[in-house]
């Protein structure tokens, strides 16, 4: 039988009614919701008085370890507070998502919250009543906001919907998460949620179907995948744990935004060249574009096996300035490929990425880019915001003519919550390719192979970017210095003072204005973009 704590923590958050309905079909015995109460203020005072601190059962759901209390897994919950990250529970109906998210909670000293819950909270209705009123597409959006928000919320254990995952928008958010997949056979839930009226979905005469075709999504977006069958909810919890220990401290994305963030451009003649490009930028770069698109020839798993560095994979066509030529089914086929080849990412345009949300079963990861050749746009937040949801990293790139259009690339990255890349095409955009790096939320910067190689304007070599400005080693901790300035021997005293900084601990970037009355008013709109970053006026005497 299951132990008192583990079921009444499990249910911390649960009203007391539901509560006990659904221990009492886990005991297969009747319990009252009085019981519950009860007994929750008993184990309450037991947990104080072992120095554990419970909040109200009722409403947070989660236990927060007191003065001197021991922490079950300390490596695992310290590497979590060094590394915020939101750990959450997929799977169909009756996996046991509450029940073990609860356990998780605890033991992780975290908060647990149930999105489904949640949205009951807000809105003060039951799940099943918004179903019947509204439908299923109303509730799904509300599902989406909500779970958005708790992936980009402080670290927590969150358990989701079984049907959350069938949401483009929503298994991109999710690609932010480390995705626990508790798997449960169709007959097991089914004999676990039967008797609970408060679940819609039972009601579907193709339920099973509902189950097979969920069941692929599950797993391509799952980190660590836990079988339920047979076993009980403790146990279950402590083999997530242990997987969890055994992660890396922060997600593919993270991981990769937070190293080197140079990552080099390329578009060679074909296979082999691209290789050895490759092998000789490799000290260098975090990792690489692959322009399928101006390529005379590629194997695009010969790329991906013997790459040494991870790759962006993209195939632009003639309306994005590309070098494809032919249908567009058979250059999405070159993307389908390249995505189950397991490259770090694919890049997609804005304007494609219904085509490929439905591709599932490989880790790679979608950039959803657009691209201005012409202007560059006020809002490119904005932008951001539309599509944030819909791809694990947006990338908006516009043209600068004058130093003020870089100032919506600067919001654009200091403002995104999500991984992000923003560049600035043409002359005065520089500067962002060089900022780029000491953005926490930015993937990358794009520089050239060399001066013949250079596949955007504005683009700066890898040379320059690594052995000048030392943007392998710049992250969001590094110092920031941007001087505006008007006049070539004012950039001469810009690089003298990066040659004299410490690699990584400082970033020297210069802004051009036009003459010396534009440096003031550029001065000040960057310091506002840029409130972190000591911002410079150079001496016009």
């Amino acid at each position: 039988m299951l132990e008192p704590v583990v079921l009444l923590t499990a249910f911390g958050n649960v009203p007391p009614e539901r509560a006990a309905r659904l221990i009492g079909m886990l005991l297969k015995i009747p319990v009252s919701a009085g019981f519950v109460d009860k007994a929750c203020a008993r184990l309450s005072g037991q947990l104080r008085a072992a120095g554990v601190r419970r909040c109200d059962a009722h409403r947070a759901g989660r236990l927060t370890p007191g003065p001197g209390a021991a922490v079950a897994c300390p490596s695992l919950s310290l590497r979590a507070k060094e590394n915020p990250m939101v750990v959450v529970l997929v799977g169909f109906m009756g996996a046991g998502k509450t029940t073990v998210g609860h356990i998780l909670a605890e033991r992780l000293g975290q908060p647990f919250v149930d999105s489904d819950v949640l949205i009951e909270q807000r809105l003060g209705r039951e799940i099943r009543d918004i179903f019947a009123t509204e439908g299923e597409p109303y509730f799904r959006q509300l599902e989406h906001v909500t779970v958005a928000e708790l992936v980009r919320g402080p670290e927590a254990v969150v358990a989701v919907g079984g049907g959350a995952v069938e949401d483009p928008r929503t298994r991109a958010v999710l690609r932010n998460a480390r995705v626990v997949y508790l798997r449960v056979g169709y007959d097991e839930a089914m004999a676990r949620v039967q008797s609970d009226e408060f679940r819609p979905m039972l009601h579907r005469p193709d339920l099973d179907a509902v189950y097979n075709r969920r069941l692929p999504v599950y797993d391509d977006l799952s980190f660590v995948t836990i079988d339920t069958d047979g076993h009980r909810p403790d146990a279950i919890a402590m083999e997530v744990l242990a997987a969890l220990s055994r992660l890396p401290s922060a997600p593919p994305m993270e991981a990769l935004s937070a190293g080197n963030k140079v990552a080099a451009s390329l578009a060679p003649r074909d296979t082999a060249s691209c290789l050895r490009d490759l092998e000789r930028l490799a000290a260098k770069i975090g990792l690489a574009e692959i322009r399928l698109d101006l390529m005379q020839s590629f194997d695009v798993g010969t790329l991906v096996a013997g790459s040494p560095v991870p790759l962006i994979l993209t195939c632009r066509p003639e309306r994005e300035r590309g070098g494809y030529t032919g249908q567009e089914r058979d250059r999405l086929a070159i993307l389908r490929a390249a995505y189950e080849s397991g490259c770090a990412y694919i890049d997609v345009e804005a304007d494609s990425l219904d085509s490929v949300s439905g591709w599932h079963g490989s880790g790679t990861q979608v950039i959803a880019s657009q691209h201005w050749f012409d202007r560059m746009p006020e809002d490119l937040l904005g932008r951001y915001l539309d599509l944030r949801d819909r791809c694990a990293v947006v990338k908006l790139v516009g043209t600068a003519h004058a130093t003020p259009d870089v100032l919506p690339v600067l919001q654009l990255l200091r403002d995104a919550t999500t991984p992000v890349i923003g560049i600035a095409m043409g002359r005065p955009g520089t500067c962002t390719r060089l900022l780029a790096p000491a953005f926490r939320h930015s993937v990358l910067t794009y520089g050239s192979a060399g001066t013949a190689s250079i596949t955007a304007p504005g683009q700066v070599t890898i040379d320059e970017m690594v052995d000048r400005y030392a943007l392998h080693r710049v992250t969001a901790d590094t110092k920031v210095y941007v001087h505006v300035i008007s006049a070539d021997r004012h950039d001469r005293d810009v690089m003298s003072a990066q040659e004299r900084a410490v690699p990584g601990a400082e970033l020297h970037v210069a802004i051009r204005a036009a003459d010396a009355a534009e440096c003031s008013a550029v001065a000040g709109l960057v310091a506002d973009m840029l409130p972190h970053a000591s911002v410079e006026v150079a001496a016009t005497a």
